[in-house]
């Protein structure tokens, strides 16, 4: 056989391409991904040189501390919440010295979720996170628990995966996953205007807005700045449970709590995921639904029939606004309110199971969806039992019905629809501390070791200027769109301006004063250290020193005396 017959008969079985042919091909994508380079070049060394200088900031979760003390060598970034709603400032995480490497006994945990894991409307120091530390402390004195707060307001559970990812830098035993309240209106999600982009390309977004180039360009094209989250966020707030929008976030919560399960089974760290309870007794829906076939003599006979029921509760006549409600929801089943005014009559005649039934179904029918519906509940047990033993379930909804004091639960345990008030978050706190104990670190629970409320405010450092300022930031909270249209809405906001008449009452004039004084920003981001200035502007040298004392109790690690 000759050479070029040996060479055809090579080129045939390489599938017909000359050997020359593929030697250009090669140099041509060679030549393609050089020219690539070399047309970022300009970006990198931009960036390199932004870098430098100083310019931007780190979204990264965990960072190191400048100067390392005692207290730590790393904390969570408070500019982390930048990776996911960009120039807008939100609150949280907690920026919270911690030692890296994990010194040896220690527990460490970290808690992920919104803005009811951050704690608003009152600082990390009485968060649901902190409260479950001294929990877990009261029960094992003898170990070392360290629960870090990674709750960021208005994300949901796309951003929460990239959390958990970082959060595993550092070095957790359990990571605490409590979040549905955002699904809809946190970025990404299925009814939101917090981003322009499909979920699919979130996680370039997050990997740009680390970038030094991005953020100047960001700096260059302004965008207007919105206002708060609650009232630009929401682009449908007329969300039907069986309609496509609440599929799509169902599902996305689904896909994420297993993407969050996979990241700490990779990492062999265990993760516990709850349950998230909202206000059903006290938050009537802020949207209510109506079927939208009904005919316009359908529609009056259903207005009448409200009134009637509302009329006939007006004078305790319960029974009978009952049957009026049942007659209208007869016709309109999918209506929030009428369920809602259901739940109150059965409650009214001392119905509790079936009550507690119509507050949940009520909330399930809301078509404005800050409050996470029922159907997240079985998905987060759904995903919780398919895991391994690693991965654990706490149903803190459910824990939390049974131990209020109405059929479901209501101001009794929240400020307004969905944040925890002082009690709240000790509740929630002890439902996970001895979930933890037992089902974690197998350690029998010891309910004598539970504080007092007077002990637990001591060993927590509250005050009376706490209380006032969560209610003064769940009144904002109540008169804001869209939580204004709801039809009891005035009657929440009095109840809420009672408890701050009441608290103000309690104070003396000069405390009044002092407090009246401040800021909305103090009293966010220092409360305490505001009251001290306040007080040492007023000569009173006593009180600014417990204040600072208070102030010490809750962040040793910012004591500067």
């Amino acid at each position: 056989m000759s050479r070029n017959a040996t060479s055809t008969s090579e080129s045939k079985r390489a599938g017909g391409i000359p050997r020359s042919a593929c030697r250009g091909g090669w140099r041509t994508w060679a030549f393609r991904i050089a020219a690539v380079a070399l047309s970022l070049s300009p970006l990198v060394l931009l960036e390199l040189g932004l870098r430098l200088v100083g310019f931007g900031h780190n979204p990264r979760l965990v960072e190191p501390i400048p100067q390392p003390t005692t207290w730590g060598t790393h904390r969570l970034n408070p500019a982390a919440d930048r990776a996911y709603y960009g120039r807008m400032d939100l609150l949280g995480p907690e920026p919270r010295p911690f030692v890296l490497p994990k010194p040896p006994g220690i527990y460490r945990i970290v808690v992920v979720g919104g803005s009811t894991v951050a704690g608003f409307p009152y600082p990390f120091e009485l968060a649901m996170p902190r409260q479950l530390q001294v929990v877990l402390e009261q029960q094992s004195p003898e170990q070392k628990f360290e629960v870090l707060n990674a709750g960021i307001t208005a994300i949901n559970t796309l951003s929460e995966v990239d959390l958990v990812r970082q959060a595993i830098a550092c070095e957790p035993d359990l990571i605490v996953v409590h979040s549905g309240h955002n699904e809809f209106y946190g970025p990404g999600g299925a009814a939101s205007t917090a981003s322009a982009f499909v979920p699919q390309f979130h996680p370039l977004l997050h990997f740009l807005r680390h970038q030094r180039v991005f953020q100047l360009a960001g700096l260059l094209l302004p965008r207007p700045l919105r206002g708060h989250p609650q009232e630009t966020f929401p682009a449908d707030i007329a969300i039907p449970q069986n309609g496509p929008i609440f599929a799509r976030a169902l599902k996305a919560y689904e896909d994420h709590l297993r993407e969050m399960v996979r990241l700490a089974a990779d990492a062999e760290i265990s993760i516990l995921l709850t349950t998230v309870p909202c206000n059903l007794r006290d938050q009537s829906p802020m949207h209510s639904l109506s079927r939208t076939d009904l005919t316009e003599e359908q529609r009056k006979k259903l207005n009448e029939l409200l009134q009637a029921a509302e009329r006939h509760a007006s004078y305790r006549e319960y029974e009978a606004s009952l049957a009026a409600l049942t007659t209208a929801r007869q016709m309109d089943p999918d209506s929030a309110i009428l369920a809602y005014r259901q739940a109150q009559c059965l409650e009214a005649l001392g119905h509790r199971e079936a009550a507690a039934a119509a507050y949940t179904l009520a909330a399930d029918l809301d078509g404005c969806r800050f409050r996470a519906p029922s159907a997240f509940h079985t998905v987060v047990q759904q995903v919780a039992s398919e895991g391994a033993d690693s991965v654990g379930f706490c149903d803190v909804a459910a824990r939390l019905r049974e131990l209020s004091q109405f059929p479901a639960p209501g101001e009794d345990f929240f400020l307004e629809h969905v944040h925890y008030n002082l009690e709240g978050n000790w509740r929630v706190a002890l439902i996970l501390g001895q979930h933890i104990q037992e089902q974690i670190l197998r350690r029998p629970w010891q309910s004598e070791r539970v504080s007092d409320v007077a002990r637990r405010d001591a060993l927590l450092g509250v005050t009376p200027f706490d209380r006032l300022a969560a209610d003064t930031f769940a009144l904002m909270v109540v008169q804001a769109w869209p939580l204004s249209l709801a039809p009891d809405s005035g009657l929440q906001a009095a109840r809420v301006k009672a408890r701050i008449a009441q608290t103000f009452a309690s104070l003396s004039a000069e405390e009044q004063k002092i407090f009246a004084d401040l800021s909305l920003d103090a009293i966010q981001q220092d409360l305490l250290g505001g009251m001290a200035v306040g007080y040492r502007a007023a000569g009173r040298e006593d009180r600014a020193a417990e204040m600072l004392r208070l102030r010490r109790l809750r962040r040793p690690w910012e004591a500067t005396d």
